[in-house]
């Protein structure tokens, strides 16, 4: 029996896991991160507990990536939270409860694990009010402005990702010495598919049974890289999707004693990971893609200009959204499939946007510049409140380009630093109409640490470079 995805009736839910044989709940939400953070739950103790939530400490809203800790024992704090104005998780606080709110809706069979549903849901106080600065709000929040103007956002991701040999422990042993699952690229290789197809067809029939629809499969440009492309679905469901597939992924490919890396760009040496974002924009109410206008060129109706050049308005200020972590901005060079100008074109993938106006339900937008590193919530948000943006002020975007953007001087270039793109976020007019000061502030004092601790490192490039002849 197919899960009840859209229902969000307790009863049915329950009827439907015990005729599942479903014992286990893994309940919880996507952190600043874009890392699924949550507990397991017998499903009687999940059912219990709906109307008011999962209690987590607090402390989930300021761990990094790494979960940084000052000599191995105590948590250090991102710096700048004593004059935020707003909530803000600290140690002389106690860390209090937060709760999570399970949204049934979103409710997936994690088909990788015996009896087991994993179910997301958004950041409450104890008091019942929203935590405006969890992931899942911020585009919730984003989602409400669209309808208010009678729009609804589809979303398809593009995630790129390696496949490494060996488990972290031996990554840590070998000094970090990543192996790739083949030594070299197979770009859209059939043969190299064909090797890989019991790890990556297994991959796609459990995010099938997930409802994560994986519309096509391949390896990419670099050596043990793949794509696997997910179909579009509406905003909330589509990020929803990115979580559940990125970590299914890790999961998947840990079982098989190897390791998925979403890095944005893992090695100098090859091909970075993208997470480049489709998304059309629907009226609720005739249920068209306004950005669709036939008689005009290209397709691409006067809206979907407005879109675009409110995209393009906001791209470099909204890079960091894009652009999570030091590393994303190694991935910014020429011929990388990202978008790394202020630019679009039709169906011109070496511009930052891309639009391709196929017909009246296939013309979408394409956002290049995001990473595999990419919180799916922040980075649809950011697309979305990019593109209202421009249909609010009415902005009208400059000729298409048709030209390799990669090769003219033309056009500005984004950030190329994540501390570049956070003075620009931080100062962004825009950013603050649409997010809000809280979630912008957070988001800068939080991104702000991982500069300062990515900038503390030495790395072997420069003991190599300077530790002779220095």
């Amino acid at each position: 029996m197919k899960l009840p995805v859209a229902t969000k009736d307790p009863e049915a839910f329950a009827r439907w896991c015990e005729a599942e044989g479903i014992r286990t709940v893994v309940a919880g939400t996507a952190d600043l991160h874009g890392i699924w953070r949550g507990k397991r739950f017998p499903i009687e103790e999940f059912l219990a507990r709906l109307d008011h939530g999962f209690a987590f400490s607090d402390v989930l809203l300021v761990v990094t990536h790494a979960e940084d800790a000052d000599d191995g024992q105590e948590l250090v704090e991102p710096p700048g939270g004593e004059t935020y104005p707003f909530y803000f998780p600290r140690k002389e606080q106690g860390f209090p409860d937060i709760f999570v709110v399970p949204d049934l809706s979103s409710a997936r069979r994690l088909s990788w694990h015996e009896g087991t549903v994993g179910v997301m849901g958004d950041f409450h106080k104890a008091s019942g009010d929203v935590i405006p600065i969890g992931s899942r709000n911020v585009l919730r929040k984003q989602i409400e402005r669209a309808r208010s103007l009678g729009f609804e956002l589809n979303v398809g991701l593009e995630y790129e990702f390696f496949i490494f040999r060996g488990d972290v422990d031996a990554l840590a042993e070998s000094g970090w010495r990543l192996e790739p699952l083949y030594a070299r690229p197979y770009t859209y290789s059939v043969y190299r598919g064909g090797l890989d197809e019991e790890l990556i067809g297994q991959i796609r029939r459990h995010m099938a049974d997930a409802d994560v629809t994986i519309e096509a499969s391949n390896p990419e440009t670099g050596p043990g890289q793949y794509e696997l492309n997910l179909h579009y679905a509406e905003a909330l469901k589509a990020a929803d999707d990115g979580i559940i597939y990125k970590n299914g992924i890790k999961e998947i490919v840990a079982q098989h004693g190897l390791m998925a890396c979403f890095m944005a760009k893992p090695s100098g040496k090859w091909a970075g990971s993208s997470c480049h974002i489709h998304q059309s924009l629907w009226d609720v109410e005739e249920g068209k893609n306004v950005l669709f206008d036939h008689a005009l060129g290209h397709g691409l109706s006067e809206t979907g200009r407005h879109y675009i050049g409110g995209l393009l308005a906001t791209m470099r200020e909204f890079t960091a959204l894009f652009a999570p972590t030091p590393n994303s901005y190694k991935r910014f060079v020429p011929y990388s499939w990202a978008g790394t100008s202020v630019s679009w074109g039709h169906d011109n993938r070496s511009t930052g946007i891309r639009a391709i106006s196929e017909n009246a339900t296939g013309t979408r937008v394409e956002h290049r510049l995001p990473g595999a590193d990419t919180n799916p919530y922040v980075a649809i948000a950011a697309c979305l409140a990019g593109g209202l943006y421009g249909i609010e002020h009415k902005l009208e975007p400059p000729e298409a380009y048709g030209g390799d953007a990669y090769a003219t001087d033309q056009f500005e270039s984004v950030p190329q630093s994540l501390d570049e793109a956070l003075d620009l976020l931080e100062r962004s007019g825009a950013a603050h109409e649409m997010f809000g000061e809280d979630f912008i502030r957070y988001y800068v004092i939080m991104k702000r640490f991982e500069v300062e601790k990515y900038r503390l490192q030495v790395s072997d490039w420069e003991v190599r470079r300077y530790g002779e002849m220095a």
